[in-house]
């Protein structure tokens, strides 16, 4: 195909609007340095970010704050053009003197007595007094049916219930118009939020969040939404926004890890699962979908509750030594000109055929259908494994209603833009392009949609 240009791409400052965050998480345990990450950051056009609180590096003395760390990452994300959103999130050794980490990792405040749970009160009210201008979204803890971010209890959705009212209680009670995110690790814990559900209060209950790491991005997502948003309609819920709030998948793990048991050492399996992280979620009507994580976390050691790593597996789109990009901070920042502004799923006729024998090629290609400005957009892929990727080499027929006067394919892992070709019309009434097939979406869409440099 010819090619005319590249997507062009935006500074977070010149994007109004998008779905795409970052995280910029895990500086309660200093393990990445911010200052390195926010002129990078701006750059990328993401739009919102990810930050958890850190109660243990706030008050390292009883009733003494420091929030000096903290304002610096507010002030440098909102700077560049970012919006933060704040994880409140885990204990403090100081009032938790059994804490089995350094830095209160998972340690509940409920379970520390009245003098523990008070003061998670009094920091979570200097937290909101402090940013109330600046924040308007608060999520509460951390993956609570994680037993990984649960101690010394088991998780129970109830007992997250009850530290949700509490802590939004006291937000609320500074900050009027907060909003509140509850979250759990994988949308399928339908015992978990049947409790939760039944627990919190509908007022603070404003997004469902989940975070999801599976081998390949399309599975249980989608169906898991669906069962979550029946849950919540049938115990009274609405207007409840879902977020995708935490997912992603290494460049580099070491040997034995959970997610890659294969090992892993490629930059580009990391793009290609953001690549369609972000197009599945958008998909399914995620407003918000966060990507793990703004730079490898390799200047120390990586704990949970009791666990430490000493050298996480490598989620960032900077790399944790040199802060250079990784190819996935490129494909996010052709992701965020590509869901900037206003772009919304639809139910559009599209097919996708490709030369292959197998029956069951056919039905593993994904599609979806987007509108921009009003005008359809098309993407479609054929999904590999991601720890055993092999070339795709099928070419494909995309079979579509619409005609577009200038029809342009983009590739968002380059961000290079071709002229699609004159489609083929059918005496059925429809539209065929012949086209290349990847492991990742290609967009099919108008040439007058996206700016092209």
């Amino acid at each position: 195909m010819n090619k005319i240009g590249k997507l062009k791409t935006y500074t977070s400052k010149e994007i109004d609007k998008s779905y795409v965050s970052i995280d910029f998480c895990c500086l309660d345990r200093e393990l990445f340095k911010p200052e390195k990450c926010y002129e990078m950051l701006g750059k990328t056009g993401i739009k919102h970010a990810r930050c958890q609180t850190g109660w243990s590096r706030c008050e390292k003395e009883k009733g003494v704050y420091n929030f000096d760390w903290l304002d610096s990452v507010i002030d440098n994300l909102c700077e560049q053009g970012v919006t933060p959103w704040l994880s409140v999130t885990f204990g403090n050794p100081v009032y938790m003197p059994d804490c089995p980490n350094p830095t209160g990792v998972g340690c509940v405040p409920l379970y520390y007595g009245e003098e523990t749970l008070k003061a998670w009160k009094n920091f979570v009210f200097e937290i909101a007094s402090r940013y109330k201008n600046r924040v308007t979204y608060y999520e509460i803890w951390n993956e609570p049916n994680s037993k990984a971010f649960w101690y010394p209890s088991v998780p129970d959705g109830a007992e997250y219930g009850k530290l949700v009212n509490i802590t939004a209680e006291v937000i609320r009670s500074v900050q009027p118009d907060a909003k509140f995110v509850c979250n759990v690790a994988g949308a399928h814990a339908f015992k978990f939020l049947n409790s939760l559900f039944d627990t919190v209060k509908k007022e603070y209950l404003n997004v469902f969040s989940y975070h999801v790491y599976t081998r390949v991005p399309e599975y249980r997502t989608a169906e898991s939404i669906v069962q979550v948003r029946k849950m919540l309609s049938s115990k009274g819920f609405t207007n409840v926004e879902f977020w995708q709030g935490e997912s992603g998948y290494p460049s580099w793990t070491y040997e034995g890890h959970w997610l890659v048991k294969e090992g892993c050492d490629d930059e580009i399996a990391q793009a290609v699962y953001q690549l369609r992280r972000y197009f599945i979620d958008a998909s399914i009507g995620i407003t918000r979908s966060s990507f793990f994580q703004m730079a490898d976390m390799w200047e120390g050691s990586y704990t949970t509750t009791s666990k430490v790593i000493k050298k996480c597996a490598a989620h960032g789109i900077l790399n944790g030594l040199t802060y250079t990009p990784k190819k996935s901070y490129e494909t996010i920042t052709n992701l965020s000109a590509i869901f900037s502004g206003d772009i919304k799923p639809t139910e559009d006729f599209m097919l996708v055929d490709i030369d292959s024998k197998s029956p069951v090629d056919m039905i593993a290609c994904q599609k979806m259908t987007f509108e921009k400005d009003g005008i359809p957009l098309y993407a479609f892929y054929y999904p590999s494994n991601l720890s055993d990727r092999t070339e795709i080499t099928y070419n494909a027929t995309i079979t579509v209603l619409n005609v577009f006067e200038n029809p342009v394919l983009i590739d968002p892992m380059s961000g290079e833009v071709f002229e699609a070709g004159k489609p083929n019309f059918s005496g059925y009434g429809y539209y065929e392009y012949k086209l290349p097939i990847k492991e990742y979406p290609l967009v099919l869409t108008d040439k007058k949609v996206f700016e092209i440099v």
